[in-house]
């Protein structure tokens, strides 16, 4: 049974639906993890899909979690950006934007517009990144990226972009096949000096497939064209498609910009590096890139954290379509090799219950564990949250739970984790995603995660 701990309750304002289920057992707890998690859902719409994919501290303990809302679940409605602010106990701050919710619309449309990013300047604004519609598409599938700021009470900074909106449009979209080739975000992320970064990927000229992309705008929006080509770096993989997921800033100012792509039938990581200005550093890994089928079917980088000077990622993989997919997680050394002293031969798998599991973020803890989240089945048409901490040297963290998983039920049949934040004293972590209602239809809902460290 998950319990409450300190201010926390499992009790919602404004009469939410809660939750306080779980499959951990108390009898798990150790120093490191000493009370179990608390879980909430919640409604914010009365009626549509709410659903949170990132969340980012303040100094003071507090944390904002985004993603989006709609008013129903039609595929017509027009999706919202959501920005939810909660005090350092997990409650709601009612005094940010209406209730504790900011809600923009950065363009009317359907249910394209989704923010997926989210931080926290020194100035006390917030940045939220995310894709929009495009404006008068012929295709409703056409997306752009947009970044909006806002105000420490929730609302729009008219100072940053137009109103509030900076719109990144990068390509022209173009229908390919029963798909439709546009604009994706994979992540923004911010420089030592305050500058944004943001990894993406847009159609490559005169062809269908697209290439990876890294921004730097200034701390207020402003592209910085003394990056890479005009503001930006495109790096096309042998005219594969990429799929770009968050970069990293290491300390020395280089970029990893990290993702997958699919080479014929298998998935290959793709993490690159380039220098502070965004020029590609062709001495890490091979010209510049690391990519190897790790796993000979699947092995997908969705996120990364830094572990001194390697990286850790989390996503999932398998060796063939008899095999269930599983968390995996790669450590790659500062010169883009494999680390094959990290878990077995340089990676690690973990799985929940003997079936699909999927692996989509992750954040360092303060002793250099690694929390991964994502979704867990324990059925084929049962997928529930998933956490799972990893040691220093990649071994599960079986002092966290059984076999370093725990699985969080938020009463929908497609519960899923997307986001993770770690507090700035290090006590406790926040892990964001939804309540999702799955094939039997009904609408989304956010739900959130606190996890104490200490």
């Amino acid at each position: 049974m998950i319990k409450n701990f300190g201010a926390f309750s499992c009790a919602v304002a404004m009469g939410l639906l809660t939750g306080c289920g779980g499959d951990s057992d108390s009898n798990d707890t150790t120093a490191a993890t000493p009370a179990e998690p608390t879980q909430k859902v919640l409604a914010v719409s009365a009626s549509g899909h709410d659903r949170l994919f990132g969340v980012a501290f303040d100094s003071q303990g507090n944390f904002y979690a985004t993603g989006s809302v709609a008013d129903s679940t039609e595929t017509t409605a027009d999706s919202k950006m959501l920005v939810a602010k909660f005090k350092a106990d997990g409650e709601l701050d009612t005094g940010f934007g209406t209730n504790g919710y900011a809600i923009h619309n950065a363009i009317v449309g359907a249910g394209g517009e989704v923010a997926r990013s989210i931080l926290l300047q020194d100035t006390g604004k917030i940045v939220i990144a995310g894709t929009v519609e495009h404006a008068g598409a012929q295709d409703a599938r056409d997306r752009d990226i947009a970044l909006l700021r806002l105000n420490a009470d929730g609302s729009l900074d008219s100072s940053f972009g137009t109103n509030g909106v900076v719109t990144l449009d990068l390509s022209e979209g173009e229908v390919s096949g029963t798909s439709f080739v546009a604009d994706s975000l994979g992540g923004l992320t911010a420089d030592s000096s305050g500058r944004l970064v943001v990894h993406a990927s847009k159609k490559r000229d005169g062809a269908t497939d697209t290439d990876f992309v890294l921004l730097r705008l200034s701390a207020d929006g402003v592209l910085d064209t003394s990056f890479g080509t005009a503001g930006q770096t495109s790096l096309d993989i042998r005219n594969l498609s990429a799929t770009p997921k968050p970069a990293l800033i290491l300390p020395n100012g280089q970029i990893l910009g990290t993702g997958y792509m699919r080479d014929g039938s298998v998935v290959v990581p793709v993490i690159y590096r380039t220098d502070a200005n965004g020029q590609l550093d062709t001495s890490y890994g091979v010209n510049g890139i690391y990519s190897e089928a790790v796993l000979s079917a699947v092995t997908e980088v969705y996120s990364a954290a830094l572990q001194g000077d390697a990286i850790v990622t989390v996503g999932y993989g398998r060796n063939n379509e008899q095999e269930n997919l599983d968390f995996l997680s790669l450590r790659i050394k500062a010169d883009g090799t494999r680390d094959t002293a990290f878990g077995g031969n340089g990676y690690v798998r973990v799985d929940a219950a003997g079936f699909n599991d999927n692996g989509r973020n992750m954040t360092a803890l303060p002793d250099g564990r690694m929390l991964l989240v994502g979704g867990g089945r324990t059925a084929e048409q049962a997928v529930d949250g998933m956490v799972a901490v990893l040691g220093v040297d990649g071994s599960v963290d079986e002092g966290f739970a059984e076999k370093g998983t725990k699985l969080f039920d938020f009463g929908g049949s497609a519960d899923f984790l997307w986001g993770a934040a770690v507090s700035p004293t290090g006590d406790k972590a926040v892990v964001v995603g939804l309540k999702g209602a799955g094939a039997e239809g009904g609408n989304d809902d956010a739900a959130l995660v606190l996890i104490p460290l200490k």
